[in-house]
């Protein structure tokens, strides 16, 4: 363990070592970057004139025609990896988004990769030569999953023994690994802050949060800096960010993908359990993705992985679809609702089936998540701050102002849980009464989050998407537009319900989200991956959105 005492002074070495491996030739000189008051940077990488027409190229495809184009030979795994080597830095320039750096690492894998193709003509596996980024708290052998505490910046001395189990499938599969990315302090906040590596900036708007807690995900692959990107979900991680940042996300059901070897923030909590997944510019990534991974038969090496093969699904012509416009707790704001019924309308325009989703259990589930979360009064949280005495920082409050409660009262509420996941389920099924094919839906519509992004700090409702955590329902998100200062203005005679909504209402403001992103939420009942990533495709091609 380093023999640095103050926090201050621990954070400042591992980024100034974080810094030293950024390659200079890849970096704007800073009189070239935009300045502070050009919020949105979405187009600076391509229009900087630092990155050549062939890093253009390779960079804006997706995953999978990055993968056909290294085995058609049109292109090596070594151009493709510097290419978003040199973009993922321009990236992190623009929006703090990378935690681990280790380029040359990369371009070994890569090259090393390049040769087995060309020596034998055989692929290493369907992801051979696609860079791959990973949430900080994906163990690498060697490198640190530091999770955002500053104790954990140098801790285990020497990096993490060992692959996380996902990361070796990976591996195996072909990926290669050039950068972690930054997330909140032990992933339990919505927006990508911590007293180590800083604040991860949103490139639609770099006044709103990124999300969290997979915010430098989101920031890093909006900017075309990953092709593939892997974060976790334990209250919206990974669908949060996804939608704030206008790419797809997929929350999977717990099992589907393995989970062992990450570095945890609440070790050993598992009333509501953390799973991990594909985040993307193309729907078609996460399919690469999620086939390949369970194409690796993950149950092999994860206990608790689910021994359940991909699976070919063949979706109705007309799908049926439950919305939820507000779940009674926090109205969504007008970017969002417009964003939802210009869904809506234009998949009625399709010729599928929209009814509307009763909210009753929404209220019980999020007392519920609330419960589950402080069950250990923040023991666990005060405990890794208290490594160093770095400063707990205030949207970490709710977690450690609570009461412990007893192993008994712990039962009770997951008992309650199980008893609201029945709930839930029936009222699923019992939609068959209301639609017109006698069929319960096939999923449900609703918001991610009930804003567009927010001001950094001010991000603190996460009820439509930890709901979903407490079910264990595979989710996704999906983008549809941007906030419009000039339509998506707020009702001033609106009266909000709560303090919650009234927190999140009085953050609103038209011109400050002005170009924010509008994303919208998929639900499927539990292990339906492969149905959601159906759906989603179905949904994305009627909402056509240009990104």
């Amino acid at each position: 363990m380093t023999q640095l005492n103050d926090y201050k002074e621990i954070a400042a070495k591992k980024v100034a070592l974080r810094d030293a491996q950024l390659k200079k030739e890849w970096l704007v000189p800073e009189a070239d970057l935009p300045p502070k008051n050009i919020k949105d940077v979405l187009n600076f990488p391509e229009e900087s004139g630092y990155l050549s027409a062939s890093e253009i190229e390779i960079t804006n495809a997706d995953a999978r025609t990055i993968v056909e184009k290294i085995k058609a030979k049109e292109w090596t795994s070594v151009e493709v990896t510097k290419a978003f080597c040199h973009r993922a830095s321009i990236a992190h320039q623009l929006t703090n988004c990378l935690t681990e750096v280790f380029f040359d690492e990369a371009l070994e894998t890569a090259a090393v990769l390049d040769e087995l193709y060309r020596e034998t003509g055989k692929l290493q596996g369907p992801l051979h030569g696609l860079p791959i980024s990973l949430k900080d708290c994906f163990n690498l052998k060697g490198k640190a999953s530091s999770i955002g505490i500053v104790g954990y910046a140098f801790s285990p001395e020497g990096g993490m023994p060992e692959d996380a189990v996902l990361a070796t499938i990976l591996k195996d599969l072909g990926a290669v690994f050039y950068v972690k990315t930054n997330i909140p302090t032990a992933m339990m906040t919505g927006e990508s802050f911590n007293n180590l590596w800083g604040r991860t900036l949103n490139p639609f708007n770099r006044d709103l949060t990124a999300g969290g807690s997979s915010g430098g995900e989101a920031a890093l692959s909006a900017l075309k800096g990953s092709p593939l990107s892997v974060g976790t979900d334990i209250g919206g991680s990974i669908r949060i960010p996804a939608a704030f940042q206008n790419i797809y996300g997929l929350r999977p059901s717990f099992g589907r993908f393995p989970t062992f070897g990450c570095r945890p923030g609440l070790a050993g909590f598992e009333s509501v359990v953390s799973v991990n997944g594909p985040m993307a510019r193309s729907i078609d990534a996460l399919l690469l993705y999620s086939q390949a991974v369970i194409g690796a038969e993950p149950w092999l090496q994860d206990p608790r992985a689910i021994e359940i093969p991909w699976r070919s699904i063949e979706l109705p012509t007309k799908l049926t679809f439950a919305v939820l416009w507000d779940d009674g707790i926090c109205k969504p704001h007008p970017p969002i609702l417009r964003g939802l019924q210009e869904t809506v309308d234009k998949l009625k325009a399709a010729g599928h089936e929209v009814i509307e989703w009763d909210p009753r259990l929404h209220l019980k589930l999020l007392t519920l998540a609330g419960a589950l979360f402080t069950s250990d009064g923040g023991n666990r949280i005060k405990g890794l701050v208290g490594l160093t005495g770095e400063p707990l920082l205030e949207a970490l409050l709710g977690l450690t102002n609570a009461a412990e409660i007893s192993t008994s009262k712990l039962w009770e509420l997951q008992l309650e849980r199980n008893i609201v996941a029945r709930d839930y389920l029936l009222q699923f099924v019992g939609t068959a009464s209301q639609t017109s094919s006698g069929r319960p839906i096939d999923g449900i519509l609703l918001p991610a989050a009930p804003c567009a992004g927010a001001p950094h700090e001010k991000f603190k409702y996460v009820g439509y998407t930890v709901a979903y955590n407490v079910l264990d329902y595979t989710s996704a998100t999906f983008p549809v537009t941007r906030a419009d200062s000039s339509i998506d203005i707020a009702d001033k005679d609106y009266i909000a319900r709560n303090p919650t909504e009234k927190e999140a209402w009085d953050s609103y403001d038209a011109e400050q989200n002005h170009g924010g992103a509008v994303s919208i939420q998929l639900v499927g009942k539990r292990l339906e991956e492969e149905k959601v990533l159906a759906m989603l495709k179905v949904i994305a091609k009627v909402v056509d959105y240009k990104q």
